[in-house]
C-alpha cells in the first residue's frame, strides 16, 4: 500500500498562489524526491499530502480513498521533520512508543515496534537517553523511528538532513536508502540539496512557482531536461548556456536546427583543446580529485569547466575548451528542450 494520487491541487494564501494545478502520481513502494528552489512549493505540497493543511482546490487520494478532507491523523501517514520534534523530557524509548500508547495498542506489540526499529536503526543503547543526550544524527534516527514504528502508509520527509553537518548527511543518505530498501515503503522527500535528491530518488519532481517543470528519474533529468531551468537547477556545478554563435566554436562541425536560440554544456563535458572556445580563467579550485575552472568568455559570459585530476590553470590564462560530441543540450526561444 502507498499509492498516491494528486489532481490539480491548488493553494492560495490571501491573494497569493502557492500551487498552481499539481498533477501527480506517486506508486507504493516509490521514493519520490521533490526540489527546486525556495518559495517554489514544496513543502507546501507535501502539507496537502500530509493532511496538516488542506489544498483551496483538488483532490488528494490515498491507496483510492479520497483523503481531502480528512485529518492528519486519519491518513496513515508518518511525518519526519527538519526540527526532530522530539518531546525533550521523554527518554528514547518513551519518544517512540507515544503515539503507539495514544492509540491504546496492547504493550507486548508496543514493545515489539520500537524493539525493531531500535534494532534496524541502531538505537538499542540509546533507549533510556533523552533528547538532550543525543548527537543530532543520533536524534534524526530517533525521529526516524518514531515513524517507523506507526507502520505507515508513506513515509513525509521534509528536509530531514538539512541540520547535520556534511559528513553526517552523507552517511545518513545511505542509512535512509538502505531502510527504504528494507521497508519496502513509500516515501516522499523534500530537500534543496540536488545531491540528495540525485543519490536517493527512484524519480524527481522538480517545482517551479508551484508548478511542475519535469517528473523524472535522476538520470533522465541530468541527460534530457526537459528545459532551461530544469537544465540549470538539475547537475553541480550547474549547466553553461550559451548563445547559438559562441556554441559554434565549440562544435563548428555541428548544424543547429533553426528554432535554436540557446545551447548548453555541462562543465564536464568539456574538453581542453589547441582551438576551440577561448576561456579566460578568473578561478582555479584545485580539489585533489579533480579541477574546477571559472572563467569569462570574451563576450562576458561566464563559463565553468570541471576535470578530474589536477589540471593546471592560473588566473588571467588563456584556455580552448571543445565539447564532447553528442553531450549539447539546446533549446528554443521558450526554454523548451529540442531533441537533436
Amino acid at each position: 500500500m502507498g499509492h498516491i494520487r494528486l489532481q490539480d491541487i491548488r493553494k492560495s494564501f490571501g491573494g497569493l498562489d502557492v500551487l498552481k494545478g499539481i498533477d501527480l502520481e506517486i506508486n507504493e513502494g516509490e521514493f519520490v524526491v521533490f526540489v527546486g528552489p525556495s518559495g517554489c512549493g514544496k513543502s507546501t505540497l507535501l502539507r496537502q499530502i500530509s493532511g496538516l493543511d488542506r489544498p483551496s482546490a483538488g483532490r488528494i487520494e490515498i491507496d483510492g480513498r479520497d483523503v481531502t478532507t480528512v485529518g492528519a491523523a486519519d491518513r496513515g501517514l508518518a511525518m519526519v521533520f527538519q526540527s526532530y520534534a522530539l518531546y525533550p523530557h521523554m527518554t528514547v524509548h518513551d519518544n517512540l512508543a507515544f503515539g503507539l500508547q495514544n492509540n491504546k495498542m496492547p504493550k507486548a506489540e508496543i514493545a515489539s515496534r520500537v524493539a525493531e526499529a531500535a534494532r534496524m536503526l541502531e538505537i538499542g543503547h540509546l533507549l533510556n537517553r533523552r533528547p538532550a543526550q543525543l548527537s543530532g544524527g543520533q536524534r534524526q534516527r530517533v525521529a526516524i523511528g518514531r515513524a517507523i514504528v506507526r507502520d505507515p502508509t508513506a513515509f513525509l520527509l521534509d528536509e530531514p538532513l538539512s541540520n547535520l553537518d556534511a559528513e553526517l548527511r552523507v552517511s545518513m543518505r545511505a542509512e535512509l536508502a538502505a531502510l527504504h530498501d528494507r521497508l519496502k515503503a513509500t516515501m516522499i522527500y523534500v530537500t534543496h540539496d540536488q545531491i540528495e535528491a540525485m543519490t536517493l530518488a527512484d524519480r524527481i519532481v522538480v517545482l517551479r512557482g508551484g508548478q511542475i517543470e519535469q517528473v523524472a528519474t535522476p538520470m533522465e533529468l541530468f541527460n534530457r531536461p526537459a528545459n532551461r531551468f530544469v537544465a540549470g537547477f538539475i547537475g553541480a556545478p550547474s549547466m553553461n548556456f550559451l548563445s547559438v554563435a559562441e556554441a559554434a566554436a565549440l562544435a563548428p562541425a555541428m548544424a543547429l536546427p533553426e528554432a535554436v536560440t540557446t545551447v548548453g554544456i555541462r562543465p564536464q563535458n568539456l574538453r581542453p583543446a589547441d582551438t576551440g572556445i577561448a576561456l579566460t580563467v578568473d578561478l582555479v579550485e584545485a580539489l585533489g580529485t579533480e579541477t574546477v575552472i571559472h572563467g569569462h568568455l570574451a563576450s562576458g559570459t561566464k563559463m565553468i569547466v570541471t576535470r578530474a585530476g589536477q589540471l593546471p590553470a592560473h588566473p588571467g590564462e588563456l584556455l580552448h575548451f571543445t565539447a564532447e560530441l553528442g553531450k549539447l543540450h539546446v533549446f528554443d526561444a521558450a526554454d523548451r528542450r529540442i531533441d537533436l
